[in-house]
């Protein structure tokens, strides 16, 4: 017997698992598909004869075998964009950045230059906090006269919910008394790369409008980005849109715990029919409650609200980045390929509940939460 008959007979019988994969991979042409796949992508080709990005100094590997992966590119600096002379119509239009500094100077600042570069004839508020903003942060915008940095104190009793409305609140009203009409509520960690997002969202209130018996200017339109299906009063606050008036009632600076009490909900953390009421649904609930909309916390009410008083965009339609919590797998909330349902509300699913007023999703897969050892957990 050869040599090489006799090493593989004692490797088959040594190490039969190992030659049962040897066999596997084989049979499936795993290391054929691998080789013809290429790893490495090159960020900078020219697709279609134009190039997806001007500037990227990285490498980017793909080794996926079971799965489709696509990919989103935007410059991290506004120096590395070339913009066209496309202008829309955003008058009487403020964007308020609102929110901490703190780990997030050199993202706000480019998110302010983007600002400057893409949306004309707006005026850009950030709201921070006086001891995470320094004059030399302040003097790198200090030609620009579209753009006012308000430096505020942080509220006494700390909480996301008063932090959230003390910075917004004191934006809101700067843009009421600079006579704005509409504002686009945003945080230092997200970033609108789209051009024409304030106009389009503007259209959106003229295609949508609010019914005349309620008292609204207009709908308030919020992100799909956690804005949640399933969660009762889940309006996401990380993105919202509307007029000045109306998210100047959404942000009442009404101390967190002490309108918890006014609301009949008691102290934090607390639970109202088996849902958690943290902070985008207390603001959501809270704005009803105190424009005298009647709440029953079920998910019937919440569709309905969706239906006669908001209006949700898909985050991609605006071309809307949220630089936290696995930012890399921005579909994360909206396509989940491993469950029966996604999480998120859509605006294809809020267009099925505004044309269909009898129209209802699953109840059964209602979010449901608890409080175990005074924290909350669903």
């Amino acid at each position: 017997m050869s040599f090489y008959k006799n090493l593989k007979l004692k490797i088959k019988s040594n190490f039969p698992n190992l030659v049962r994969f040897l066999i596997k991979l084989r049979d499936n042409n795993f290391i054929i598909r691998v080789l013809k796949k290429p790893l490495i992508l090159s960020v900078t080709k020219k697709v279609h004869g134009k190039k997806i990005v001007n500037s990227e100094k990285g490498v980017l590997f793909d080794f996926s075998i079971d799965n489709y992966v696509s990919y989103t590119f935007r410059p991290k600096k506004s120096e590395n964009t070339i913009f066209n002379i496309e202008t829309y119509d955003n008058s009487s239009t403020a964007i308020i950045i609102q929110g901490p500094l703190y780990g997030l100077e050199n993202y706000v600042k480019e998110t302010l230059y983007f600002y400057t570069k893409i949306f004309n004839n707006v005026l850009i508020i950030l709201s921070t906090w006086e001891d995470e903003c320094s004059k030399s942060f302040i003097d790198n915008f200090k030609d620009h006269k579209n753009i006012k940095i308000l430096r505020n104190k942080k509220p006494k009793t700390i909480h996301n919910v008063n932090l959230q409305t003390a910075s917004t609140i004191r934006a809101l009203e700067y843009a009421e008394g600079e006579k704005i009409d509409f504002c686009l509520k945003t945080r230092t960690d997200c970033r609108i790369y789209k051009k024409n997002a304030i106009f389009f969202l503007k259209n959106l209130l003229k295609c949508y409008p609010v019914n005349k018996k309620y008292n609204l200017l207009h709908r308030i339109i919020s992100c799909s980005i956690d804005t949640r299906k399933y969660r009762v009063y889940g309006l996401s606050d990380i993105l919202l849109f509307s007029s000045t008036k109306n998210l100047i009632k959404y942000f009442n600076p009404n101390e967190f715990v002490n309108s918890l009490n006014e609301m009949g909900l008691g102290n934090y953390p607390c639970i109202k029919n088996e849902t958690a009421v943290v902070n985008e649904i207390f603001l959501c609930a809270r704005f009803l409650k105190e424009n005298n909309f009647e709440i029953d916390w079920t998910l019937e009410d919440w569709w309905n609200k969706c239906r006669e008083l908001f209006c949700i965009v898909d985050a991609n339609s605006i071309d809307f980045f949220w630089y936290k919590y696995d930012w890399k797998y921005e579909q994360r909330f909206n396509t989940n390929y491993t469950s029966n349902f996604e999480q998120s509300l859509q605006f294809s699913d809020w267009l099925c509940l505004y044309n269909n007023p009898d129209f209802i999703f699953d109840k059964q897969l209602k979010e449901k939460w608890r409080i175990k050892d005074g924290i909350i957990e669903q």
